[in-house]
């Protein structure tokens, strides 16, 4: 086995791991708080629905007890998340 593939192999193995530890231990009100989130490429957009009200509650204020509604979302993630400061919080924090 080459190193790449060691190494690739080794990260898929402690994500999964760690990825149950972590649901294990923490209750989630967001659709998609994984550690994958704190990898890859995210990027802020609009949120875009049918009703008048485009507003989606910031996960990252929520945890803190505060309600804030934003228009932006990360698609990837299905999130919604104010795009300053909480955008990045979320992409870069384990724990926000």
């Amino acid at each position: 086995m080459s190193m790449a593939k060691f190494q690739l192999q080794l990260i898929k193995e402690i994500l999964q791991e760690y990825h149950k530890n972590y649901e294990h231990h923490r209750c989630s009100r967001s659709g998609n708080n994984y550690p994958t989130r704190l990898t890859g490429r995210h990027f802020p957009s609009v949120h875009q629905s049918g009703k008048k009200n485009r507003k989606r509650r910031c996960v990252v204020r929520a945890v803190s007890g505060v309600r804030r509604e934003s228009m932006h979302q990360c698609q990837q993630c299905n999130v919604g998340l104010c795009v300053s400061p909480c955008f990045e919080i979320y992409h870069t924090k384990l724990h926000y």
